[in-house]
């Protein structure tokens, strides 16, 4: 099989270089995802800030985004939301996000699919005014009607992989009619065409497959036309006499027009900005929170400090591993996966780097997921009357905390693998055999020698381990009694019951973190691995 690394990229019959025809040029997904919680204006003002270089002033960027939406016709739909438009507006928006840098070249796939046909109109007859402002425009259309038909200058007819026409639409019928198909008096030439090339008129197609021996030639990257007069474009200024790319300095041309630094600060307020708007992510989630916590502190009211009442208290450290656990790392598997697709496609077109990307994502999700986690344990340690000792409270909080990073990285390391329906099933397929050698369901002394060191690749050992020394160890007095005889009023009774006599609190959360280092880097080798799969 043929690969990409095997071909040869060529502009009008002349070697190219590949990463500097894509810095001169867009391709607009069918699919062109964007971040549903962004106003129009924010949308293309951010992809401004990242594509436009730190030279252009502030207000020149805002002047550019402004003339962006006045051609697509979007000025009215500023403060819009784009999960609140419709399907041709966002088509609309996809486009001007390209349009910024005004690309000399710009490729589209489908961008009809999926509209109603006043819709499809409107969006092809704005991508025909960018044609006629001197830019090479290309469309692949499936099953045009004759109204869209009429929209292109040019047109290149595959039927089974095979091209059969290529050159003018004015001139497609009589190319047609003297390879033997004939077209009727007063008939659709679109419906014609897609007939020809579907096979259901008689005829030899092999015919017209020799007659196509040449594709379009994008003529405007030879001469470019500007205001009615014409003008070499950047791309023409590229090709030497050659037909090779112009030699060209790492001082010419920067691979991003902004900073990292910059490129971070965006792309961070952009991500708070989602994140705020996000009523299932954050607004939900941290209500959810403070929810459980309130009802899981009235079910276990009063145990913590209950010699009577050990086990449920025990349950209770292990629960809220849990519920902190899973609900912080199902979220990020379900809907990173969306997120992830701009990334890819933003990447790929040099909006920015691969670092400022992932630590401005990392930033982002940590104000929700501190919030999120406070939010439950603030009232069950206080219903359920844990000792009220800043040291303990500190230690606990920060297992609780790191629990969060664990929870975030393994989401986010299994979001970018898995597609999120394999995902969903992987994060508890991955987390339940773990959950058994936590050390809760049985004990260390209990377990076979020969599975004794699977405990230390749990890291549900260390997040209930260094939970459990912070409310049990550190020299904790006994606890109250208010029945005839508690056995387990004596802390070291407790610490003997679950095999944890030893203080191993540093060690537990040294342990946490190795999991999250470990966490992080399947991340990025996942990420990283998903971005060369599209460059392929």
């Amino acid at each position: 099989m043929t690969t990409f690394d095997d071909g040869e990229v060529l502009i009008n019959g002349k070697y190219c270089n590949v990463e500097e025809f894509r810095k001169k040029s867009c391709y607009i997904l069918q699919d062109f995802a964007l971040h549903k919680k962004l106003t129009v204006l924010e949308t293309l003002k951010i992809a401004a800030d990242l594509k436009l270089s730190s030279k252009v002033s502030g207000v020149d960027k805002t002047e550019i985004v402004l003339d962006v939406l006045r051609v697509l016709g979007l000025d009215a739909n500023l403060e819009t939301q784009v999960d609140r438009l419709s399907g041709g507006e966002c088509k609309r928006l996809s486009i001007g996000v390209e349009l910024l840098t005004n690309p000399p070249v710009m490729f589209l796939d489908e961008p009809t699919s999926g509209l109603d046909s006043v819709s499809a109109c409107q969006v092809v007859s704005h991508l025909k005014n960018l044609a006629r402002a001197g830019r090479n425009v290309v469309c692949v259309i499936h099953q045009p009607s004759s109204r869209l038909l009429e929209f292109f200058d040019d047109i290149y007819v595959i039927s089974h992989g095979q091209c059969i026409y290529s050159g003018p639409l004015s001139d497609v019928v009589e190319d047609l009619k003297g390879a033997g198909y004939e077209c009727p008096q007063f008939y659709n030439r679109a419906d014609f065409l897609l007939e020809v090339a579907s096979g259901e008129r008689p005829g030899d197609l092999s015919v017209l497959i020799e007659r196509a021996t040449k594709g379009i030639q994008f003529s405007c990257l030879e001469k470019g036309v500007k205001n009615g007069k014409e003008e070499h474009s950047e791309l023409s200024k590229m090709l030497n006499g050659n037909g090779k790319l112009a030699t060209t300095t790492s001082r010419d041309i920067n691979k991003y027009p902004t900073s990292q630094w910059q490129q971070f600060r965006v792309l961070l307020k952009r991500s708070f900005i989602c994140i705020s708007r996000d009523m299932i992510v954050t607004q939900f989630k941290i209500i959810v929170h403070f929810l459980v916590g309130l009802l899981i502190g009235f079910i276990y009211y009063n145990v913590g400090n209950d010699g009577a009442k050990v086990s449920a208290n025990i349950s209770l450290l292990f629960f809220i591993i849990m519920f902190l656990y899973f609900s912080n790392s199902i979220p990020i598997v379900l809907f990173y996966p969306y997120e992830s697709k701009i990334f890819y496609r933003e990447y790929l077109n040099n909006w920015y780097g691969f670092l400022p990307y992932v630590y401005s994502k990392i930033l982002s999700e940590i104000p929700c997921l501190m919030i999120s986690i406070l939010s439950t344990f603030i009232p069950i340690y206080y219903l359920s009357s844990q000792p009220v000792d800043t040291q303990r409270i500190l230690l606990l909080v920060n297992i609780y905390l790191l629990t969060g990073f664990v929870a975030l990285f393994a989401g986010l390391a299994i979001g970018t693998q898995f597609d999120p329906q394999l995902a969903i099933f992987m994060m508890p397929a991955i987390g339940l055999p773990l959950i058994v050698f936590s050390g809760y369901f049985i004990h260390y002394n209990e377990l076979p020698v020969v599975l004794l060191p699977l405990t230390w690749i749990s890291f549900f050992r260390y997040i209930f381990e260094g939970s459990f020394h912070a409310i049990y160890s550190f020299n904790r007095k006994n606890l109250d009694c208010h029945q005839i005889f508690c056995y387990f009023r004596s802390v070291p009774k407790i610490l003997d019951l679950m095999d944890m006599k030893e203080n191993t609190y540093t060690m537990d959360v040294l342990g946490i973190i190795g999991w999250i280092v470990l966490f992080k880097i399947l991340f990025l080798i996942a990420l990283k691995m998903k971005v060369r799969q599209f460059t392929r």
